[in-house]
């Protein structure tokens, strides 16, 4: 019997190569959409989950709920609370402050800049980093010279995991430093990364960051054992600056830091967390819509599957027939079908897993993932797929076959095809197909126009033949600062340098300010300005004066808290938010920063300068004159007459004979930026693959259903052209009937992109127009494609003679 049913299953793909052919890269295509994508989702919800007891560490973070106003939420927080956090809280177990930063580090020859995170003694209390080289358990860092590094670094330093009892200078400090223990790699997809471990320097409890409750440089992270307490903790930590305000005077706690309180966050939930608050990164939506795509795809390549079998399903009803009259029961017929039906879809789900596995490694590239093909994942999933599309795509014509009448059947002029209500059922299913591609095709075209958007924006500076470079924020370097841009500044091809400590992606300081004789208060950036910094960035004056050497107060000699009055140059939103109408309004009037005693006088207004991407709203900037060294610095360089690589290059000459200590660390302007748009162009682009694969499948079924269509109405066709029908007529006809299937799958497909790409755009500060040119575009290119799939077997039925169709049965 088994042997029969394989010869049948070989003499019917035979016989129905196109629909054997047609079913099996159809559903192939959405097989692997689909598990390429539950791929993705797997990876990017299960962030963190591989670190031991993961659900019970959380992150303290700085929030502010004042009356009146929109929360706000810094990810990490001061270290002024950690003293007093078991003791207001005994369920937390274990409590540890972290603080990373890029620091240089040498090994004999090596020098590199990596990151270091300052850290509490106690620290693996909290985060049990699974220990590969030293003593499993035990403190490794109770010394200042000790220090635990990853995996990764010990192989990139000593070649090996047993690097015990080496030693590495960190920071250039004189005094080496001890490997203790080596932990594991964290795995891709970890939001926690700490690099080299060591503990706080003595001289660091002395630092803002310990003292003030504004600096939020680092984080605090508690273990909480008992998850019931974990509710009862966040309750009390909701205004917890006023329960221990430190130094701040009263006048900031109630102005500056009103309703402001610290919020947990679970490390499971600091990836989707970070993203929803800052705006960057991978958004919890994002992934919703990537796993409702892949279930998506997964549904029309089955539909589409489904509608080509019920439609090839009639074609066989003869065969039936005569199986019957030759004693095949119903039973043995059910068997069959069944089994012609699981052997199909197993061959799809192979060669689906074929496109997956060659499909991860270029989307991985493209989207900076890092996502395997896991078998104990997809393995369970694809028999599942099997056997349940098997069943579904498989029963329904088995049984409406195995119950027709041989008679009726042999007797009849032509093959059942199901009647009206069947032909409704395929149309239906055609226009879920297609709705589900335009859906994916109007979701990329929007994706990709914000993304050009965001990369062509006007960000208030010219960002090309800007170098920026952070390494001179180094301890080491600080007296140094000016000689070190005056240095940068003779390389050839340089046209400027200068150095502050706001530049691309990096605003520090943030305070109140307000106007004199104003009781109006509002947030602004502020940070220091060296000569040549606004022809540097080409910032545009719009009213007053930028700094010039030649008026002695623009870049005085004292720090920002001297008694004398100082000039600033503001930005235009800086100066809206302090009350002037116009920038020329601003010009020489006196502002204040709160807290402050002594006023600033506006001596300039530029127009906005968009540090921040594209999420966040522009800040308003103030900017502080001075030739003093800065902490936080970065030197800024112009260079001109020579591609980019090449300044890079000889920059780097340069640092290496001016500060053979630090690592030299320079970026393009229009390299950091890249990164606001690059994220939304490669989901874009991922987006494109979906719609590309579900286009593909829904012209696969509209194909093959055209296909059937018109074998079945030859007679009807060559009655007509004998009526004295044309073939343009014919054509018209036969087109219109498979089109209208993609016209309504537009009205359903429109409103359901517009709420997503509605909700998408809502995170950007600017973003583009949601217009209809979007919706029309993707509705013409897919009665296009759909015109293009049928229009070969149309014209074919439409100009062939009318006898030889009447003469077929």
């Amino acid at each position: 019997m088994f042997a029969n049913m394989l010869l049948t299953f070989g003499r019917q793909l035979q016989r129905h190569r196109l629909y054997t052919v047609l079913n099996v890269l159809g559903l192939a295509c959405g097989i692997a959409t689909f598990l390429t994508l539950a791929l993705i989702v797997r990876y990017e919800t299960s962030f963190d989950t591989a670190l031991p007891d993961a659900r019970h560490l959380y992150r303290l973070d700085m929030s502010w709920h004042p009356a009146g106003r929109a929360p706000s939420e810094n990810p990490g927080s001061s270290f002024v609370p950690y003293p007093f956090l078991q003791q207001d809280f005994p369920a937390i177990a274990h409590a540890v402050r972290v603080l990373s930063a890029s620091m240089p580090v040498r090994v004999g020859q090596q020098l590199a800049a990596e990151t270091v995170t300052m850290t509490d003694p106690d620290f693996f209390s909290v985060f049990a980093l699974p220990i590969v080289a030293g003593p499993a358990r035990g403190r490794h860092l109770d010394g200042p010279s000790m220090i635990v590094i990853p995996a990764r670094i010990a192989r990139r330093y000593f070649g090996t995991v047993q690097a015990v009892g080496r030693q590495m200078q960190i920071d250039n400090d004189h005094t080496p430093s001890t490997v203790t223990a080596v932990y594991a790699d964290p795995p891709p997809n970890s939001s926690v990364d700490f690099g080299i471990l060591t503990v706080f320097p003595s001289q660091q409890y002395a630092t803002l960051p310990f003292t003030n409750w504004g600096s939020q440089w680092g984080a605090i992270w508690i273990r909480v054992d008992d998850p019931a307490a974990v509710a009862a903790i966040g309750a009390g930590l909701h205004d917890y600056v006023a329960r221990h305000p430190a130094h701040l005077p009263a006048t900031a706690l109630a102005q500056d830091f009103a309703g402001a309180g610290l919020t947990l966050v679970g490390l499971p939930d600091v990836h989707f967390h970070d993203a929803a608050i800052t705006g960057s990164g991978t958004s919890r939506q994002l992934v919703t819509i990537l796993e409702l795509v892949g279930i998506a795809a997964l549904a029309t390549a089955i539909v589409n599957y489904v509608n080509l079998a019920t439609a090839r399903a009639g074609m066989r009803a003869r065969e039936v027939a005569i199986r019957k009259v030759m004693g095949a029961s119903r039973g043995a017929l059910v068997l069959q079908f069944m089994g012609e039906a699981l052997a199909l879809v197993a061959c799809s789900a192979l060669v689906g897993l074929a496109m997956v596995e060659v499909g991860l490694a270029w989307i991985d590239t493209l989207s900076g993932w890092t996502v395997a093909l896991d078998m104990s994942f997809v393995l369970p999933l694809v028999v599942l797929i099997v056997l349940a599309v098997g069943l579904v795509a498989g029963l329904y014509p088995a049984l409406v076959l195995a119950a027709f009448r041989p008679a009726p059947v042999l007797a009849a002029s032509r093959t059942p095809a199901g009647g009206r209500r069947a032909a409704l059922v395929r149309n239906m299913l055609v226009v879920l197909q297609f709705s589900f591609a335009i859906v994916l095709a109007i979701c990329t075209l929007v994706m990709t126009r914000q993304a050009a958007f965001v990369r062509d924006a006007q960000r208030g500076l010219r960002q090309e033949g800007v170098i920026v470079i952070p390494a001179l924020d180094d301890d080491s370097l600080r007296q140094r600062q000016a000689d070190i841009v005056d240095r940068l500044r003779q390389v050839p091809g340089v046209v400027s340098a200068t150095r502050s400590d706001m530049f691309p992606h990096h605003l520090s300081d943030s305070d109140n300010w307000y106007r004199d004789g104003s009781a109006s208060r509002f947030s602004a950036n502020w940070g220091y300005a060296t000569p040549d910094y606004f022809a540097t960035y080409h910032m545009r004056l719009l009213a007053g004066r930028l700094f010039d050497a030649a008026h002695g107060d623009d870049y005085p000699d004292t720090g920002k808290s001297g008694d004398a009055i100082r000039n600033i140059v503001i930005s235009r939103l800086a100066a809206h938010d302090f009350g002037f109408a116009t920038p020329d309004q601003a010009i020489g009037r006196l502002v204040r920063e709160e807290g402050m005693d002594h006023p600033y006088r506006v001596i300039g207004v530029i127009d906005d300068v968009r540090f921040k991407d594209m999420h966040s709203p522009v800040a308003a900037l103030i900017f502080i004159g001075t030739r003093r060294p800065i902490d936080y610095v970065a030197a800024s360089i112009r260079y001109a007459g020579m591609p980019q690589p090449v300044a890079m290059r000889r920059l780097r000459a340069a640092w290496r004979a001016i500060a053979p200590d630090v690592p030299f660390d320079g970026t393009g302007v229009p390299d950091i930026f890249a990164a606001d748009y690059r994220a939304d162009l490669n989901h874009g682009r991922l987006f494109a693959i979906g719609a590309a694969i579900a286009i593909l499948i829904a012209c696969l079924g509209l194909y093959g259903l055209s296909a059937f269509t018109l074998s079945r109405r030859r007679h009807e066709i060559a009655i007509r052209k004998v009526m004295g029908a044309r073939a343009r007529d014919i054509l018209l006809l036969l087109s219109g009937q498979f089109i209208r299937p993609v016209l309504l799958a537009n009205l359903i497909a429109w409103p359901i992109a517009w709420v997503l790409m509605r909700v998408w755009l809502a995170g950007f500060d600017q973003r583009i127009a949601l217009a209809p040119g979007f919706f029309i575009a993707v509705g013409l290119a897919a009665a296009a494609m759909a015109l293009i799939t049928v229009i070969g077997q149309t014209l074919r039925v439409a100009g062939a003679e009318p006898a030889r169709a009447l003469r077929q049965n």
